[in-house]
């Protein structure tokens, strides 16, 4: 046991030489004795060290704990002190819960108003660039694009110009105003004229009727006007001062108008029919023209006959009925076969020229539905020509063959209609004379048996 404390300290006296050399000073460590007496010495040394460690520690403590008593003695003066203000900030607490509850409320308030007016604002926008008034106040465009473009909060001058261009557009819409403003030609030069507009219904500048234009804010000169009469009316009205008077407006703001550059005049109806609609309408135009020409000679020769009966003693070759009794003239009555078989010659002799053209307009009547119907099969192989061609994405391709289709049979039904009516008029003139005619011959052998009898 000796001798492992003696390798333990020579050891620790090895490997510590700073150590003994600090505790002893200048004194080398020779013996075990010395390093004993070094180990105690630095023993009393640490201890007097730990020591004075533990009195500042002590005293350290002290302070600190006076420092925490001082420091509750003054947190208990400041809560003393600042109970009142809890309480005030208590109140101020709910006070601000409440108004801040209140500017939410508001807050959502005028975010409503502000989508409202902004939505508002966007679609009246849309009703005054339809509205033809915005040709005499073009400016009002742009403000109320801007007063609709915006997603600021309104101001309240804003809201009082979106209320002041309301106003206005109920205020003029009930006026008939006249202004000076470019109108389009049909060429597409502007020429500035007076303008004059009922409410926001029609424009006229003079005797023509203009139309407004809601993409490029423009007053355009209808290339196909109304009729002479609505014009005429039109520029009277437009020239009147003060008083009443009638013109004509158009309802739908200018949509009828504008259909009417769309639709087709008598011309190109009929070019609509194509090769077979001439046809149709010259031979409708002969037709007429000979039902015109019958007509009119059979009611002089109607009225040439019914003067005849009035004179039947004296017979004249201007009328059938008067060769018709001439030609019995110098037949004697006695010979009765005779005279009969100069009268039935007689008769036959007038009937081909009171009943010429009759089969003619017949068979007009006849043949113009039938081509109205050819011009209707061919009309509709031109459609499906195009069907099979270009498919039928666009109907325009389609609106040509389809076009002649009606056109054809419209106009052959135009045309057999008044030549049915016209050969049964001609027919009943003719067939009238004709019996007529058989009358008087049957009267003329009357006479002429009453005569034998009573001889």
């Amino acid at each position: 046991m000796s001798r492992l404390l003696v390798g333990f300290l020579l050891a620790l006296a090895l490997g510590a030489p700073s150590y003994g050399q600090e505790s002893t000073g200048t004194q080398q460590i020779t013996s075990l004795d010395q390093l004993l007496d070094s180990v105690r010495q630095e023993q009393q040394r640490q201890r007097a060290r730990n020591d004075q460690r533990e009195r500042e520690f002590l005293r350290d403590n002290t302070r600190q704990k006076e420092l925490i008593a001082q420091a509750r003695r003054d947190f208990d003066k400041r809560q003393r002190q600042n109970q009142p203000l809890v309480a005030v900030t208590e109140n101020n607490e709910k006070e601000i819960a409440a108004l801040q509850k209140q500017l939410k409320t508001l807050v959502q308030e005028v975010g409503d108003l502000a989508s409202t007016f902004h939505e508002f604002a966007g679609d009246f926008s849309a009703v005054m660039r339809e509205s033809m008034i915005s040709a005499q106040f073009p400016q009002r465009i742009e403000t109320l694009g801007t007063l609709a473009a915006g997603d600021a909060q309104p101001t309240i001058g804003q809201i009082e110009s979106l209320w002041l261009l309301l106003q206005q557009e109920m205020t003029e819409s009930g006026k008939i105003a006249r202004f000076d403003a470019p109108v389009v030609a049909v060429d597409g030069s502007a020429q500035q004229r007076e303008v004059l507009r009922v409410g926001t219904f029609s424009v006229y500048a003079g005797a023509d009727f203009l139309r407004y234009v809601p993409e490029t804010g423009e007053l355009l000169l209808l290339s196909r006007q109304p009729s002479t009469r609505l014009r005429e009316a039109a520029q009277e009205f437009a020239a009147q001062t003060s008083g009443v008077a009638p013109v004509t407006v158009d309802p739908s703001r200018g949509s009828l108008l504008g259909m009417l550059a769309y639709t087709p005049s008598l011309r190109e109806r009929i070019e609509q029919g194509g090769s077979i609609g001439l046809i149709i309408l010259f031979l409708g135009a002969f037709g007429l023209l000979l039902t015109l020409w019958r007509t009119l000679y059979l009611a002089t020769v109607y009225l040439r006959m019914q003067a005849q009966m009035r004179n039947v003693g004296k017979p004249s070759l201007s009328n059938p009925l008067g060769r018709v009794l001439c030609a019995v003239e110098g037949v004697s009555l006695d010979e009765e076969e005779l005279l009969q078989l100069k009268l039935d010659e007689a008769v036959l002799a007038e009937i081909p020229a009171l009943e010429r053209g009759n089969g003619l307009i017949k068979l007009l009547a006849a043949t113009s539905p039938l081509l109205g119907l050819l011009g209707t099969v061919t009309g509709m192989i031109l459609t499906f020509q195009a069907i099979s061609l270009f498919g039928t994405g666009d109907p325009k391709l389609m609106a040509g063959g389809i076009s002649q289709a009606l056109v054809t049979t419209v106009l052959g039904l135009v045309v057999a209609i008044p030549l049915l009516f016209g050969h049964s008029l001609i027919n009943a003139l003719s067939r009238s004379m004709i019996q007529r005619l058989d009358e008087q011959c049957a009267g003329v052998l009357a006479r002429n048996a009453d005569l034998q009898s009573g001889g």
